[in-house]
């Protein structure tokens, strides 16, 4: 050894206090434990055994040039390279191990890692260039540079684990750059560290690059496509939040998978005429006091959708049980007096009738069979399997105030509950795309019992009242309808008319199809 330029230090091995020497090219050597380190990396092997080098060894793609640039360097031995150093800023290095098969850590670090973040922060002076990109490895770092050239900076993160905590530290170095790409993996850690940068910065200088040929910029690289990486690097899009449309591209899909589409047509015309049917996304709250009529409201609805549409429908009915929602479904289907308390139809006859709604398709209609929502999270996942399993694009629900006394396990009160499952049952509506139409009783003061945030998530809120005390029997009858709340452009709030209860058919009907015949 000569050209000792530093002499009597300790070694880096913990073995002396003086016996450590660096020559003119930076390589230390103990002359107590008679080991060798290249630019201070620590080499296990004694000197002994064989004839070390440092190159700038071109891999990966890699030209010299680059590797000079970043100042990485491999080192070999009889001729076989064995480790790559990276140097970080205030002498933190990554050493990574070339040796192929070789078992143990790809990866080893030196020095100190708790202030030092980027990588190729020292190749580049803040702000020397109007952009800079960042990465999620030391090799796409170089990658970039290699193929953008001087168009921008590239400095790589420590690893999508630190990305935010890396760029939150060097935020003074980083936003002096007039754009920011952020280039990180293609896979979910990488995006979602990209989301959490990009989280630091302005809005307007922050650009995602999501590949889409390869999972990073090093892959691009070492297949020769850098004029495809160059094309989707250049074309970079604005980050935005996922919650947020900013592009005409993106308006363009929103347009194709925005429609609310009608599903069906309300059963009483003037309603119809006031609301324009059912829409997809669409929670509708039918309300009234108990015994006004609901429930025959909604079954109505049910059969008008059920024999003028192709539509499945799903039905909760909880406050009765299973074999009268069927039969007053085959009763309203077939225009017959099904549940007449005095001549009611058989069972065979119902059955008939149900085939003939069913029409040979499979969960034309499905019900929801049991009384037990205790569980809220059961509740919302079979209303969940009845849309997206069973095909069900109309949920009927009577009524949301029954599941105020489930839930108990969370802790909370009826409002709470009922305000919290109210608000699952909207958002289910509109990720999945039904229409959910549900009956509330009211209180009082005539808004929705136990919670009032159950007409607040709805788009549509009908309201019905009945004079039973009439000594008139026709108004007896009458089920008066009153739209409360319309969302729907278009659409008009305001008395909608009424429908008739057909005492011989037992159902209700609009005026128009029933001719009363009045006591004389």
């Amino acid at each position: 050894m000569s050209g000792w330029i530093k002499t009597g230090l300790p070694c880096s091995c913990g073995r002396s206090s003086d016996a450590y020497a660096i020559n003119e090219k930076g390589d230390g050597h103990c002359f107590s434990c008679g080991k060798h380190f290249f630019n201070d990396i620590i080499e296990e092997e004694d000197m002994d055994k064989g004839s070390y080098t440092l190159e700038y060894f071109e891999h990966r793609g890699l030209r010299r040039g680059t590797l000079e640039r970043f100042a990485v360097q491999t080192k070999f031995y009889e001729g076989e390279p064995l480790e790559t150093a990276f140097y970080y800023p205030n002498g933190a290095i990554k050493i990574r191990n070339m040796v192929e098969g070789k078992e143990g850590r790809q990866f080893r670090t030196q020095g100190d890692f708790s202030h030092t973040h980027l990588f190729g922060k020292n190749v580049f002076d803040k702000g020397s260039k109007k952009v800079i990109t960042i990465t999620e490895g030391e090799y796409d770092a170089m990658s970039v540079a290699q193929m953008i050239g001087d168009e921008t900076a590239a400095v790589s993160i420590r690893g999508a684990s630190s990305a935010k905590a890396d760029c939150t530290a060097e935020y003074e170095y980083l936003n002096s750059f007039d754009k920011i790409v952020i280039c990180f993996d293609n896979d979910e850690p990488g995006q979602v560290a990209a989301k959490k940068v990009a989280s630091l910065f302005d809005f307007r200088k922050v650009y995602n690059l999501c590949l889409a040929l390869h999972k990073d910029a090093n892959e691009y690289l070492k297949n020769e496509q850098q004029k495809e990486f160059y094309q989707a690097w250049s074309g970079a899009k604005r980050y935005t939040p996922d919650n947020i449309l900013s592009t005409m591209s993106e308006f363009r899909e929103a347009l194709k998978s925005k429609r609310e589409e009608k599903l069906a047509n309300y059963p009483f015309q003037q309603l119809q005429n006031m609301l324009f049917g059912f829409h997809r996304g669409e929670v509708v709250v039918l309300k009234a006091p108990e015994g006004a009529g609901k429930t025959e409201m909604f079954r109505a609805m049910e059969n008008h959708i059920l024999k003028t549409t192709n539509h499945p429908v799903g039905l909760i009915h909880l406050e009765e049980d299973n074999g009268t929602t069927l039969r007053a479904m085959a009763g309203y289907f077939s225009e017959t007096p099904v549940l007449h308390p005095e001549n009611p139809t058989d069972d065979d006859e119902v059955v008939k009738i149900l085939e003939g709604i069913a029409g040979g398709e499979e969960n034309r209609f499905v019900l929801h069979s049991s009384f037990d929502v205790e569980d809220e999270d059961a509740f919302i996942d079979n209303v969940r399997f009845m849309v997206a399993a069973c095909g069900s694009q109309v949920i009927f629900f009577d009524h949301i105030s029954w599941l105020a006394t489930g839930s108990a396990d969370k802790g909370d009160d009826e409002r709470k509950r009922l305000d919290r499952i109210s608000q699952r049952l909207k958002l289910l509506a509109k990720e999945l795309g039904f229409c959910l139409v549900m009956i509330s009783h009211v209180n009082d003061d005539g808004l929705t019992r136990g919670s009032r945030n159950i007409s607040k998530v709805a788009n549509t809120v009908i309201s019905i009242s009945r004079d039973k005390t009439s000594t008139d029997p026709v108004e007896r009858l009458k089920t008066h309808i009153l739209v409360e709340k319309a969302r729907l452009i278009g659409s008009k709030e305001g008395p909608a008319g009424y429908a008739l209860y057909n005492e011989d058919k037992l159902m209700l009907q609009d005026p128009s199809e029933i001719q009363l015949e009045l006591p004389k």
